[in-house]
């Protein structure tokens, strides 16, 4: 474990929850340490690592290890950039998708995100992804297609 901290320090507000490689990407940094804060904030059991950047055959890595399981955020400009999301992170290999609506100032429209992450249900029945966490002004919430229904993840999303 010391070799492992060499690499890594403890952020400054969650500490061990937090994990920040020293080789993360410099230009996302400050995004990627502001949704990983708002989910801990969110959900303080759970434990975040900033992973190293790399770009490996022409992909870049996904940028987070989320209890064990590898997650990427995705800045979306609008409802319908869930679907990309959720493609690229799949691609990556990851089975967390972070959706962060603070990336590019978005309001929360909580019917049509829904929707949105609802029609992603095949990637959660498959298992291709495991989480979805939603990113809000320094808060989070936790969605599941395979278990949870529009109108459930709707009624989820108005708590940001």
């Amino acid at each position: 474990m010391d070799k492992e901290r060499e690499r890594y320090y403890l952020d400054d507000m969650f500490g061990e929850h937090l994990l920040i490689s020293n080789q993360a990407d410099a230009r996302e940094l400050g995004s990627n340490v502001r949704a990983a804060r708002a989910i801990l904030n969110s959900f303080p059991e759970v434990y975040i690592t900033i992973r190293p950047h790399r770009i490996h055959l022409q992909t870049k890595n996904p940028e987070y290890t989320i209890c064990e399981q590898i997650g990427d955020r995705k800045g979306i400009c609008s409802e319908k950039g869930v679907t990309a999301g959720f493609k690229s992170a799949k691609k990556q290999g990851c089975k967390v998708v972070v959706i962060d609506l603070d990336e590019h100032s978005l309001q929360v429209d909580a019917f049509e995100l829904s929707k949105y992450i609802a029609r992603r249900k095949a990637d959660f029945i498959t298992g291709a992804i495991s989480e979805c966490y939603v990113v809000f002004q320094g808060n989070a919430v936790r969605v599941n297609g395979a278990s949870m229904t529009r109108v459930m993840i709707e009624r989820e999303l108005n708590l940001l």
